[in-house]
């Protein structure tokens, strides 16, 4: 019996259109010229040192009269309109040096292409070599040739004759002349991918998946047109609706269509679909999203389900519930994945070149267990209705304590959580009887009671923090960014003054576990919550 030939949906995302804009004019000469050289993050040059003071000497002697002027971004990530505005009104040039991160090389390919070269200032991005292709995806997207100089990394220890060529390869990018191809303009489309991306026996489409990078690593289900249709059958709304224009990690198109291709594919029940929608439009919504998700830090994303649908679809939100075992936790948290690579376009050795990477990138997807807590459930206390089914994604991840933690003032915890390597947030995960401990010894009556607590007594010293480089790469950072997410008091107060080691809206408390179980705490390094409703996607 022959083995029957099957017709795969293509699961990639669609690409927006692009608006193509030339590069600024080069200069004649760089004499007499002002030159800003933007670094992409405070704390340090991100190895590129050697040749910043390179760099500085070599245009201070070859051009009379040049003005160069250093500048540090606060955020790496975000717009900075007033350096933009600043630039416009004194620069005649820029050299914006990038960082040996994914995130961190997009982001300094497209803030000139949207900022500074459409504001008529010509220059260029200093990037690492093995970050070309991250580097060349965001010139695409931006419709910009933004020109780069590459250079090894790490490039501390650079040689003479690399140095040399590194120096000249930057300088020419300032005064060469404009090739055909940096000076088109207009709008373009991008060539879509097909409605079928291939068709042939169930093992054949399954190795052309993997082969094509279409996958997690592991086995999918083949998203055939009778088993998307079956999986359309979970939401009421159209196949060729618009769930997100933007999303992670590469501004993708992504409709319910595309959505269900990629719940077929993680083994997805048709009535998960409203859970992996409002997923994907929280990952195509919040901007943040777009760079942790491919950081050379491997972020991770933990995403909680609160409400009715956690029982409708038969969730785990007790014992092993952060564990395999379970369907609809294994397969939200697969589909996660999966929409990044394919709707969103994640590569890894591309644009996700995680270090090490992360194990729980393959799924982190479980239930809040609200009928074993003592509080309100999470959702409710971010300002959701008790009956509404709602889906928080954290990110983060890569950093994790706790268990067996069995001191009554946990302290050990308070300990373990402050050597995470960045305090922005938390997120503590506690067993049903660790929570109901805490509300009862305590007198935590409400979670805002028992995150105010949390919050308070996981702390440092200023000294501490100064000593730990945080209190400069990222307390002096909110402070001088007006975001203060930190209290501002803290950048004039002593060595000696104790204060709250994270944020106090960065603190998150879940209840999860086996309500038999015992006392057990976790603390994981995700933040930055962002919530939707999952019944408006019924």
């Amino acid at each position: 019996m022959e083995d029957k030939i099957l017709k795969a949906l293509d699961p990639r995302g669609l690409f927006n259109d692009v608006q193509r804009a030339p590069l600024a004019p080069r200069l004649d000469t760089l004499a007499g010229k002002t030159v800003y050289i933007i670094n992409s993050w405070p704390g340090d040059t991100h190895g590129f040192n050697q040749v910043e003071e390179a760099l500085d000497a070599y245009l201070r002697e070859k051009y009379e009269g040049i003005q160069l002027e250093y500048r540090t971004r606060l955020s790496y990530a975000s717009d900075d309109p007033p350096l933009w505005a600043e630039m416009k009104e004194r620069a005649d040039a820029f050299i914006y040096f990038g960082a040996p991160s994914c995130s961190t090389t997009a982001c300094a390919v497209t803030w000139p292409a949207r900022s500074i070269e459409r504001a008529g200032i010509p220059g260029l991005t200093v990037i690492y070599k093995y970050l070309e292709q991250d580097a060349m995806i965001s010139r695409e997207r931006e419709g910009m040739c933004i020109r780069l100089a590459e250079t090894e990394f790490p490039c501390n220890d650079i040689s003479d004759a690399d140095l040399k060529v590194l120096l000249q390869d930057i300088e020419n990018a300032l005064i060469l002349p404009l090739k055909e191809e940096e000076l088109i303009s207009g709008p373009y489309t991008p060539q879509q991918p097909p409605r079928f991306c291939a068709e042939g026996t169930e093992d054949e489409l399954q190795e052309f998946f993997q082969n094509s990078g279409l996958t997690d690593g592991l086995p999918v289900i083949i998203p055939t047109e009778e088993r998307v249709a079956e999986m359309l059958k979970g939401t009421s709304h159209a196949p060729d609706e618009v769930v997100v224009r933007q999303m992670a990690p590469e501004g993708r198109i992504v409709t319910v269509e595309k959505a269900a291709i990629t719940a077929v594919m993680a083994g997805a029940k048709p009535e998960y679909m409203p859970v992996i929608l409002a997923m994907i439009e929280i990952m195509g919504t919040d901007q943040r999203h777009h760079q942790t998700a491919k950081s050379t830090n491997a972020f991770s994303f933990m995403q909680v389900v609160n409400g009715p649908i956690r029982k409708e679809i038969g969730m785990n939100d007790s014992v092993y519930a952060l564990g395999a075992g379970n369907r609809a936790n294994a397969v939200i948290g697969r589909a996660h994945r999966l929409a990044l690579t394919n709707l969103g376009g994640s590569e890894v050795g591309v644009n996700l070149m995680g270090v090490m990477g992360n194990a729980t990138t393959y799924a982190f997807a479980f239930a809040e267990n609200e009928e074993s807590s003592p509080w309100e459930s999470y959702s409710v206390g971010r300002g959701y209705g008790a009956d509404e089914s709602v889906l928080t994604i954290l990110t983060g991840g890569w950093s994790h304590c706790g268990n067996y933690m069995l001191k009554p003032s946990l302290d050990e915890f308070y300990a373990a959580v402050k050597t995470f390597e960045l305090l922005h947030g938390v997120t503590i995960l506690l067993s049903p009887m660790r929570a109901k401990e805490l509300a009862e010894q305590e007198g935590c009556k409400t979670r805002a009671e028992i995150e105010e607590y949390l919050w308070k007594n996981i702390s440092m010293s200023i000294g501490e923090l100064k000593e730990i480089g945080i209190f400069q790469r990222m307390i002096v950072p909110d402070y001088k960014s007006g975001r203060h997410e930190w209290d501002p008091s803290f950048i004039s107060l002593p060595d000696d003054a104790v204060v709250p080691v994270f944020p106090r809206k960065q603190m998150n408390v879940i209840v999860v576990g086996d309500p038999k179980g015992s006392n057990v705490v976790q603390g994981w390094s995700q933040c930055n919550a962002h919530s939707t409703s999952i019944d408006k996607w019924r």
